[in-house]
């Protein structure tokens, strides 16, 4: 995706996204409980500004939007938890019992602050 930004940017083009990010330093259990709880390929904020750095962007900014994450996380929760018998009837109960455990852990994960959110800017080298 890096690479594929770049060569669409002119010199000084800038582009963002937004990524979840498992924290450096966590124990084994906590690192696993980020993992189940997040994105299979869940990285830290190192990894991301080493990858943005490597493939040729510069000033690159990030911008911590883990509260937000954390709201539409809940909201998300709450939301399925209100209309679960008409998504379980669209997608059967077990579909829905299992989206609100991986709601339950996420949100979990997220007040632990074993994942956070993060919105980067970055700029192509002139």
């Amino acid at each position: 995706m890096l690479r594929a930004s770049k060569r669409v940017l002119k010199p000084g083009g800038r582009m963002a996204f937004f990524t979840i990010l498992v924290p450096s330093g966590l124990s084994e259990y906590a690192l696993r409980r980020a993992k189940l709880a997040g994105p299979p390929a869940g990285a830290s904020r190192r990894e991301h500004q080493a990858m943005l750095q490597s493939t040729g962007f510069v000033q690159i900014e990030e911008t911590d939007v883990t509260d937000e994450y954390l709201l539409i996380a809940r909201a998300l929760f709450e939301a399925r938890g209100r209309h679960a018998e008409e998504l379980s009837k669209a997608h059967g109960e077990a579909f829905v019992a299992q989206k609100q455990q991986e709601d339950r852990a996420k949100l979990a994960a997220i007040e632990d602050g074993l994942l956070r959110r993060a919105l980067f800017v970055a700029e192509r080298r002139s």
